[in-house]
């Protein structure tokens, strides 16, 4: 969900309620202004905002200098969205009364209404020094304080209303907004599931029910979130954020197409919503629709060039495109316009590093640990983090952060590490520790989840290439640097004169990026055909049922029965003559032992495998064989077929 452009939206989003001047009291010569007074003050209660507005002014030219019909005039006015005109009116009323908390309070609204939120916090707490029981304002300056980050003073401000109308709906709303960004999820709940019980069906409680589904997508609740959407619609059905919210639970839950329909029903009804366009472009950019999503995009970019979101989204799809120098210029934009986003930044990172400018890119890769993709692997130690100067007498820990793929590649830094400090500790993924735990440079190795002993600093795994600045004629050439254990051997059934060919269609399901690098066995149906192979299968989990599926039992071995753990994947792919693998973590066990390995690559493919090459500076084993079209695997399986007939006929 796009919270940038959430949070510039609700500056300029109105209160629902400001304290108004109820009653005033008039001399008996003017009992008729006096019942006017009353009836425009019912019109404005009931709602008839612009019959209310006719008789303010027709009392304001009698007695122009009144302060209860300006302050009242100013409301109507604000509630009209008539900001401008309400600021005047205010402003008139406080210089009648200065010691009037309602026209401050007021003037606070509207101030925040025109994004100006320090003079909005300013009027508001003037307000509450003259009457420190305008609850209405306690709830305004919380969801000010909130826009400003100073949740400490929303809390206190929160707390201050509750303690006066614990019950009241707005004031619950706003309990809930405020633990919601302090991701105290329980208390945020509890309080807008009370709201929710107290409002009446409509507007309000329409909103608070986005409210709540927006804190069960951040808790990764997303079928509630649906639900709570779809109620809101009930009550409300022309509420263009809640179409919005419901999109962002379908996307989640991979229902594209309608996602696709809830963001484009929002559109339809706020036609100025940044937000949802640029959420409908990466709906269609999952889609691999980019020409639509980067239109997209770019309306988002007419309407609000100061969209960050924008401006990282566009430069994503451009970078998929093959756009590079214009991708680079697009994350830089939106770094300017927004310095901590770290999305940008890591994408800058990314788009640096696929040029081979790795200098420049380290530090933006750094960025990866504030993104909301890293959130899982986050790690938090009383020790510092190791900065690569020589530390003789100290203890590093080293931690694999992220996939199997990941560490096979990166664990060729660690003799480099332990090189310069005294004692070396790794921990790592507990499939990976029978092909590393023998690594040169380790003195203790320990699978993720074990108590940690003493370490004086530590380290990310993909840290180590920026600590000792890696460029592309410096990667550690050690290859192989994984090898299989004597006893990890597990001998294959084949003919001595057959090329003993490994595959693997499917990596990790939980990757991001699972969908584009997958192929699945059918697509390489044809490559089984070829003569003079024996194949067999190097696939992990379910995805090795395409083989019964398919009907190809008599086509290929399913080697599953004896891949117990990484340590008998490693044996295996030491008797292949031949593996080839979609970009996942066999790809990398194999390249990382020198075995030769063909890889398939899909169009947006990772950066580690640079641009427009067929071999690979960090395995000198790996072929590369590139998509040209995405989603379509056909003409790279026809190269494979044809690379592979030659190797088989002894040809190549």
């Amino acid at each position: 969900m796009n919270r940038r452009a959430d949070r510039r939206k609700k500056k300029k989003q109105h209160l629902k309620t400001v304290p108004s001047v109820t009653g005033s009291k008039f001399s008996k010569s003017d009992e008729t202004i006096e019942r006017l007074f009353g009836a425009a003050m019912s019109l404005q209660r009931a709602g008839r905002l612009a019959e209310a507005e006719r008789s303010w002014k027709s009392l304001r030219s009698r007695i122009p200098d009144h302060y209860g019909i300006n302050i009242n005039l100013a409301t109507v006015l604000w509630s009209l969205g008539r900001i401008k005109e309400a600021s005047g009116v205010c402003s008139h009323a406080i210089n009648l009364n200065p010691e009037g908390a309602e026209g401050f309070a007021l003037l606070g609204a509207v101030l925040g209404a025109q994004g100006d939120s320090l003079g909005a916090i300013e009027n508001s707490e003037r307000a509450i020094n003259l009457n420190p029981q305008l609850v209405t304002v306690w709830v305004q300056l919380a969801l000010l304080y909130r826009e400003q980050d100073n949740l400490e003073l929303a809390l206190i401000a929160c707390k201050r209303a509750e303690s006066m109308e614990p019950e009241r709906v707005d004031v619950l709303n706003a309990v809930g907004l405020i633990c919601l960004a302090r991701e105290d999820w329980e208390q945020a709940e509890e309080a807008l599931r009370r709201a929710v019980a107290r409002a009446d069906i409509g507007h309000l409680r329409s909103q608070i029910e986005i409210n709540l589904a927006t804190l069960l997508i951040a808790r990764k609740e997303f079928s509630a979130a649906v639900i709570f959407c779809r109620s809101a619609l009930d009550g409300y059905p022309a509420y263009p954020k809640a179409h919005n919210i419901l999109g962002v639970a379908l996307k989640f839950l991979n229902d594209f197409t309608s996602a696709e329909k809830s963001f484009r029903r929002a559109i339809e009804l706020d036609k100025t919503m940044t937000e949802a366009r640029v959420n409908l472009g990466t709906v269609l950019e999952m889609r691999y629709q980019w020409d639509s999503a980067l239109e997209c995009y770019e309306k988002a970019l007419e309407i609000d060039p100061n969209s960050a979101e924008a401006w990282n989204n566009r430069g994503h799809i451009l970078s998929s495109k093959k756009q590079h120098k214009a991708a680079l210029t697009d994350f830089r934009r939106a770094i300017e316009i927004d310095p901590n986003y770290a999305e940008a930044h890591l994408n800058l990172a990314f788009e640096l590093l696929i040029h081979g400018h790795w200098i420049e890119a380290w530090p933006e890769f750094e960025w990866r640990w504030r993104t909301a993709q890293m959130e899982s692997f986050q790690r938090s130690f009383i020790a510092p983090q190791w900065d690569g100067n020589q530390k003789p007498a100290a203890t590093l820990l080293v931690h694999a952060e992220q996939g199997l793929g990941d560490t096979l590649n990166f664990i060729r830094y660690i003799p480099m590490a332990s090189a310069c400090v005294g004692r070396l500790i790794l921990e790592c993924q507990p499939p990976l520790l029978p092909v590393i735990r023998e690594m040169d440079g380790i003195h203790r190795i320990l699978a993720r989840g074990d108590p940690l002993p003493y370490f004086d600093f530590h380290v990310p795994l993909l840290s180590l290439p920026g600590i000792f600045e890696t460029t592309l004629k410096s990667i550690p050439k050690a290859v192989p640097y994984i090898f299989a254990s004597d006893n990890s051997n597990v001998l294959l059934p084949f003919s001595e004169s057959a090329l003993k060919v490994g595959m693997v269609w499917a990596g990790d399901p939980r990757n991001p990026r699972n969908l584009s690098r997958t192929t699945g066995l059918a697509p390489l149906k044809k490559i089984l055909n070829v003569p003079g192979c024996v194949f067999y299968s190097l696939q992990h989990g379910e995805e090795g049922d395409q083989i019964i599926n398919e009907g190809l039992r008599d086509s290929i071995d399913d080697l599953r029965p004896l891949m117990k753990d990484f340590g008998a994947t490693a044996g295996l792919v030491n008797q292949m003559d031949l593996v080839i693998s979609v970009c996942t973590s066999v790809a990398h066990l194999s390249g990382g032992m020198g075995v030769r390995t063909w890889v398939l690559l899909p169009h947006d493919a990772d950066w580690r495998w640079l641009l427009n090459r067929s071999d690979s500076p960090w395995y000198p084993s790996v072929r590369l064989f590139r998509q040209k079209t995405p989603d379509c695997w056909a003409e790279v399986v026809d190269q494979i077929f044809q690379s592979l007939e030659l190797f088989a006929s002894g040809e190549n």
